[in-house]
């Protein structure tokens, strides 16, 4: 019996749309919950994709999964997606955004590389984080010096086509650090979120060609 890994539903007996897609881990009700809300703009002069906004449902999933440790959830974020990504950046080589070494220690897995494991594409660290705080109990200011806390791993092997990955893109300071490393490596980048906050869907459509804040 295949079951909605949020709720538990029996897809069987649910509707056509589940029927159709039994392999989705989600019902048709729980997927809807979710906004799907294409974002694409310039963040320091790269490209960035976003397919989710960042809502209250989406959140509720994704702290459920990282921060409850419920590791099973990880196909449930990018499964309607999987097969464009792999498209898409066929020949990129994925990069975490990274984690504290105590939070990768907390929740005994990484979870950013668990959610893209499902498009096939390879993986690699180049990152490490030294910081020790919770990006989401820092002020504006404190996420803006995270660039002193992120270096890259040394006599690693970077690849020539880079896509930075992460769970959601709230102020950007995160991935401002990693593009800032990786600057002057001669790196194709291109960035790939799972889900974006309110703020960046509401810049003007023209103000989204370069990001640099």
């Amino acid at each position: 019996m295949h079951r909605c890994l949020l709720c538990g539903r029996d897809l069987s007996r649910t509707s056509f749309r589940d029927a159709l897609y039994s392999d989705d881990p989600l019902c048709s009700s729980c997927r809807s919950a979710w906004v799907k809300k294409t974002l694409k703009m310039r963040f320091c002069g790269v490209p960035l994709e976003s397919p989710y906004l960042y809502s209250d449902a989406f959140s509720a999933a994704l702290i459920q999964y990282k921060e409850c440790g419920d590791e099973a959830l990880k196909d449930i974020f990018l499964y309607p997606f999987r097969d464009r990504i792999r498209f898409r950046y066929r020949g990129y080589t994925l990069v975490p955004m990274p984690s504290t070494q105590a939070k990768r220690e907390e929740r005994g897995f990484d979870h950013v590389r668990c959610m893209f494991a499902c498009t096939g594409l390879p993986v690699q660290d180049l990152f490490v984080r030294q910081g020790q705080g919770d990006q989401k109990k820092r002020t504006r200011t404190q996420r803006s010096l995270v660039l002193e806390e992120i270096a890259l791993m040394p006599d690693m092997q970077i690849p020539d086509k880079v896509l930075l990955i992460d769970d959601t893109v709230t102020t950007g300071s995160t991935l401002k650090a990693a593009l800032a490393l990786l600057a002057d490596k001669g790196v194709k980048l291109r960035i790939y979120t799972v889900s974006a906050n309110r703020r960046w869907y509401k810049l003007p459509f023209a103000k989204r060609n370069d990001i640099i804040e």
